[in-house]
């Protein structure tokens, strides 16, 4: 038994935050259908990392993540009878999700209200970067336009004299579109309780720009109460606030209070500058920042990275390191708690990949592999829906599935 093994989702949506938004679904059991275009298929499919830089559909390493335990049906939905099958498959689902531009799915007779004539309670939930309403609502997004407009980028810290000097930074990856696909997420399931109790269906509105800009809640703070700008510039600012290099990597650390200053210097070994009167209080230590930061940089290049952390953490010292991607992936702590799981793939092959993001003991669940595209025809529009082999073939030779 798994969580939302009695939930049926449609997913129309390509590349990540849709997609990321249905995985969370069909991870945690839920049966997701995934509409991808006859031939091509959903664009992730053409998006790197490939096996020996070769490009294949059926092996790129972002859609093989975001799309597993899915099952995968060509349509053309842009076609009469392809239109007609996809209301057939949303009249017994509990949950649309798609991330296409506002407006899209209405021009195609698709759009909420539409589908909510046919089915009531279905719960559509529609990953826009700004949204179904305001200014902006067609705006063209990716997910490096939401990160910037979202405070994220400028308020990187920086610890350039002039903050102007340093150009606002983004995270690797794709951080907006993977807020605004938990967030949506998370909506869905407050929609589909309210369906529980009501009968009725809704319109989830996720926007990823809101869903990215909602973390910034103190620069808003800051923001609301001062009447000022959050300030980029992190330089005698305050401890812990820039990665610090040490002899094989960087470390964060804070030595604000007194009980962490005194931890880190039994870590360096008592350097003889820090143990200096003027270091003593936290006002000592505010007032002569530059020197004391100075002393703590020279002292950690003398010692390895996870040496620093396990010691200094064993000392009640707030530190961590500052990983790379292959630390994190044979970090011990992670493998203990299963946070990677193997699966097999009939073209891809075995690949180790990241497992649920949260754990629930009572139902577990596991990831099982992305489907092949259009692997669920015959199932999902042959047998459930009733169309025979011969119907099945003409929808082939004229591009429907």
């Amino acid at each position: 038994m798994k969580p939302l093994d009695d939930i049926k989702v449609i997913e129309f949506a390509e590349m990540v935050s849709g997609p990321m938004c249905g995985k969370m679904f069909a991870d945690m059991g839920a049966e997701v259908i995934k509409i991808e275009s006859p031939g091509t298929g959903d664009q992730s499919r053409r998006h790197p990392p490939f096996p020996g830089d070769i490009p294949h559909r059926e092996k790129s390493g972002l859609f093989l993540y975001l799309n597993t335990s899915k099952k995968s049906v060509t349509l053309d939905v842009t076609r009469p009878a392809g239109a007609n099958i996809f209301r057939r498959l949303a009249a017994n689902a509990d949950l649309l999700i798609e991330n296409h531009p506002p407006g899209h799915l209405d021009k195609l007779g698709l759009g909420f209200e539409a589908l909510h004539r046919l089915n009531p309670r279905l719960v559509v939930v529609s990953i826009t970067p700004f949204g179904q309403k305001g200014p902006y609502r067609d705006w063209k997004g990716s997910d490096l336009i939401e990160w910037a407009m979202s405070l994220t980028g400028y308020n990187t810290p920086t610890m350039v004299d002039d903050p102007k000097k340093e150009n606002p930074l983004r995270a690797p990856g794709h951080p907006a579109e993977m807020m605004g696909a938990t967030t949506a997420a998370a909506a869905a399931m407050l929609a589909l309780c309210h369906r529980e109790r009501t009968g009725e269906g809704q319109w989830v509105d996720a926007p990823c720009w809101q869903a990215t800009l909602n973390t910034a809640k103190v620069e808003m703070a800051v923001y609301a109460y001062r009447g000022v700008p959050f300030n980029r510039l992190r330089a005698g600012a305050g401890a812990g606030l820039e990665p610090l290099p040490c002899r094989d990597g960087y470390v964060y650390t804070l030595w604000t209070v007194d009980a962490h200053f005194e931890a880190l210097k039994e870590l360096l070994g008592h350097p003889e500058l820090l143990e200096d009167d003027l270091f003593k209080t936290m006002k000592g230590r505010a007032d002569n920042d530059d020197v004391v930061r100075l002393a703590i940089r020279q002292a950690l290049l003398n010692y390895d990275m996870d040496d620093l952390v396990s010691r200094g953490q064993a000392l009640g010292l707030p530190i961590g390191a500052v990983y790379t991607v292959a630390h994190a992936a044979e970090d011990e702590h992670l493998k203990t708690r299963g946070a990677f799981v193997e699966i097999d793939h009939p073209a891809a092959g075995s690949l180790r990949y990241p497992a649920q993001l949260v754990r629930l003991n009572a139902t577990p669940s596991s990831p099982s592999r992305a489907p092949l595209l259009g692997e669920h025809n015959e199932e999902v529009i042959g047998r459930r829906l009733g169309y025979g082999a011969e119907e099945l073939s003409a929808f082939r030779a004229d591009g429907i599935i």
